[in-house]
């Protein structure tokens, strides 16, 4: 009897882990809903359809029609209702909710229903579209569901630097279009800096005139080199039509533009288009001038500015950015030394301050708040100011604290200006790589901050500095896929996030890509990883998302390029291995030509059970602590440690902020109950060192999204001697240190196999 409902509970549980698939195998919509159930059968949405609204949807409805027609070719109907007859196809309805942009959506056999006010109709509809196939035919086949949906978070944002290099009106079109697609709302539109001012004011024409031809007059040798841009830059400006036409067109997808003009730092075109703008030097010295004096001349100069972009802007917040002011020029400046001894002030950082909240009282005089980058807390924050926090998190942790709303847009995670792999491979951009897995991973309210401060937290967003991103194309692949990410950890509850589920969905918007002509950066190859095995022959199938994919491989080190020899996906690899290979994968798709390069390096080396007896071994493993300003572990040999302990998991040590930092050193088994192929890997983000049998099997310091490294090892029963050491900071806290798994099966528990 036992037996067979064990049997029973077997089937059962394959049935709904079946379901579960099914479900996973129709829906990648992202971002991922607060509730979605899979019905019965399709609608099928013809040509001729009707979409039916009331007064308030009708704008949304021509909307989709619109799409509809651009997309598929279809030439449906917008009719207006008073009360939506139940038989028409799709039914946009305006319903009250105290739930801001939230929206339910029915799909049946029948018809589409979609619910919601303001935004919601809207977000449904985007919803709708990821349902669409991405083939063109004449009839679209829609699966049955229903949805009820609304985000975790008013602030959705994406910036766009134009300073740097200018993008035209269609192009900043076409990226509020893709962003209103994935539910994004804020548009950060950075329209001034050194590099250009690309802003019609009316007051001071020269800004437009001269300080938007920087590239222009650097050619000339009138302005500075501009070697920070990847090329000699790109000019242009938009005239006030042209920001009004913007602005419409971001209204009707519900996104919201945020302006930033740049103060009392990186308003270098600005100087040289009005050069008593700049701050001066009492020494007399020449020297780059990217600094505002602090005049009155100044003020008001900004003032005028800040009154005719306020006057085309209908949003709550003006950005005046605030960020990397070289304050110590106003050491120097006559009219800087002169407002610090009228006004009491000690420091050149109270002088930012003052700046800051004197232009802070100008736009609370105009009904605007001032949101700036998290260096305005330097000197003391201006009183109603929103705080950026993009160094790090410790500015929007402090200004949360203090009771200000704040948006998290930190470094690394949210800087779509770093390569999205290892940047060996990647097109140049600034920092460490950051991959559209770390974007994910990130978490806007930080458990530094209690319940009630962790409100002031209004979302996060996504930045791209465009030095060098000189057009479109790059911009595309740059920002997306990573952009995705920000809008699900932004919209959907965070007990909802699923990496390995959004890693799935997002390599399904590529058809909508293409269907866009949107150079979104291609997918990685999965398992293109560095290995060290002890096995005699090494085996890989090359699988790839994309159908119509090509790779190109080489085993000697050497990368293929265009002209070398293609193959379709998937590719299987089995070789004999001696020593060492270099596989090199060069992968192309049907989408601008683009391609994706990857790496990796595959050892063989021997690894030994240990002579030791499990009877004699306790669960766990033995760790040290090293309280330490020593980055050198070799030169630790000779120190007691600060703490020792055992542990299943993961050490239990808090980082320290004291400027020391805490080594931990570990040392125990691996049992292993069963001989089979296993593999090995770690849960860190940034990996531990880790050794078996006292050879290196996880090198130290690389991003497991970055360069992904693992050890396929064929183990017999027995135990084997593992140590390993890592510092213990905020970048691997609460993460696994080892995980281990019988190749191609799931997880084992380290209580089961960790032994000291």
């Amino acid at each position: 009897m036992k037996k067979i409902l064990s049997l029973k509970y077997i089937v059962l549980s394959a049935s709904l882990l079946l379901s579960v698939i099914a479900v996973k195998a129709q829906f990648h919509i992202i971002p991922q809903p607060v509730s979605l159930t899979a019905g019965k059968g399709s609608f099928l949405l013809s040509k001729n359809a009707v979409i039916g609204v009331n007064k308030e949807t009708e704008p949304i409805g021509k909307y989709l029609q619109d799409y509809l027609n651009q997309n598929y070719g279809f030439q449906t109907t917008v009719k207006v209702f008073e009360q939506i007859p139940a038989k028409t196809a799709i039914r946009l309805n305006n319903v009250w909710s105290n739930a801001e942009s939230a929206y339910t959506m029915h799909v049946t056999p029948a018809s589409v229903s979609i619910s919601g006010n303001g935004a919601g109709v809207f977000y449904g509809v985007q919803t709708l579209i990821q349902l669409l196939p991405t083939d063109k035919s004449p009839v679209l086949k829609i699966s049955a569901c229903s949805v009820a949906d609304q985000p975790r978070f008013g602030w959705r944002g994406l910036s766009l630097d134009v300073s740097r290099h200018f993008f035209t009106v269609d192009e900043v079109k076409k990226y509020i279009d893709v962003m209103a697609h994935y539910k994004l709302n804020v548009f950060h539109w950075h329209l001034t800096d050194d590099e250009g001012w690309r802003i019609q004011i009316d007051k001071y024409p020269r800004l437009t005139e001269v300080g938007s031809k920087i590239s222009y007059y650097a050619k000339r040798g009138e302005f500075r080199k501009l070697d920070n841009l990847i090329d000699e830059g790109r000019d242009g400006f938009y005239t006030k039509d042209e920001i009004r036409e913007v602005i419409k067109y971001a209204q009707d997808r519900f996104v919201t533009i945020l302006p930033e003009i740049e103060m009392p730092g990186h308003s270098e075109a600005a100087i040289f288009a009005y050069p008593q703008l700049g701050c001066q030097d009492s020494t007399g010295a020449k020297h780059r001038v990217r600094m505002l004096d602090p005049s009155e001349y100044t003020f008001k100069f900004m003032e005028d500015v800040l009154t005719e972009v306020i006057a085309l802007f209908p949003n709550q917040y003006i950005h005046i950015g605030g960020d990397e002011a070289e304050m110590v020029d106003w050491l120097k400046s006559p009219t800087a030394v002169a407002l610090m001894k009228r006004e009491h002030l000690k420091s050149e950082k109270e002088v930012q301050s003052y700046f800051i909240k004197r232009i802070e009282k100008f736009l609370l005089s105009k009904n605007k708040r001032l949101v700036g980058w998290d260096e305005i807390l330097q000197g003391g924050l201006a009183e109603s100011a929103t705080v950026m926090s993009w160094q790090g998190e410790a500015g929007g942790i402090a200004a949360a604290k203090m009771h200000h709303h704040v948006v998290m847009t930190p470094l690394p995670y949210m800087y779509f200006d770093a390569p999205q792999a290892n940047e060996d491979l990647e097109p140049i951009g600034w920092n460490p790589p950051v991959t559209w897995q770390m974007v994910y991973n990130y978490e806007p309210q930080s458990k530094e901050l209690t319940n009630a401060e962790a409100e002031y937290i209004l979302g996060a967003q996504g930045n791209i500095w465009n030095e060098k991103v000189p057009n479109v194309q790059h911009l595309e692949y740059m920002v997306y896929p990573r952009a995705l990410a920000v809008a699900e950890l932004t919209w959907s509850p965070k007990n909802e996030k699923d990496l390995e589920r959004f890693g799935w969905k997002m390599k399904n918007q590529y058809g909508l890509f293409k269907l866009w002509d949107f150079n979104a950066r291609l997918p990685d190859i999965d398992g293109v990883d560095n290995v060290i095995t002890n096995k005699s022959r090494f085996k890989l199938t090359l699988n790839y998302p994309l159908q119509g994919a090509k790779v190109r491989y080489a085993l000697n080190g050497k990368m293929p390029d265009n002209n070398s020899p293609s193959a379709p996906f998937p590719v299987n690899i089995n070789v004999p291995l001696n020593d060492s290979i270099g596989l090199r994968t060069f992968t192309t798709w049907t989408l601008n030509d683009q391609h994706v390069r990857q790496t990796a390096s595959i050892r063989r080396v021997s690894i030994k059970p240990a002579h030791q007896k499990v009877a004699n071994l306790k669960p766990g493993m033995a760790y040290e602590v090293f309280k330490t300003r020593e980055h050198d572990i070799a030169k630790l040999e000779s120190e007691k440690p600060a703490e020792t302990g055992e542990t299943n998991l993961i050490v239990p040590v808090k980082p320290v902020t004291d400027g020391y930092i805490n080594w931990v050193k570990i040392k125990g088994f691996i049992k292993i109950e069963k001989e089979a192929d296993y593999e090995l890997t770690t849960g860190f983000e940034v990996s531990p060192a880790l050794f078996l049998d006292e050879v290196p099997v996880i090198k130290m310091g690389l991003n497991t999204y970055v360069e992904p490294q693992k050890a396929l090892l064929h183990l017999k029963k027995g135990v084997y001697a593992l140590s390993g050491h890592y510092i213990a900071d905020k970048a691997n806290e609460n993460q696994t240190l080892i995980e281990l798994k019988i190749a191609g099966g799931e997880k084992l528990y380290p209580k089961f196999y960790l032994m000291h």
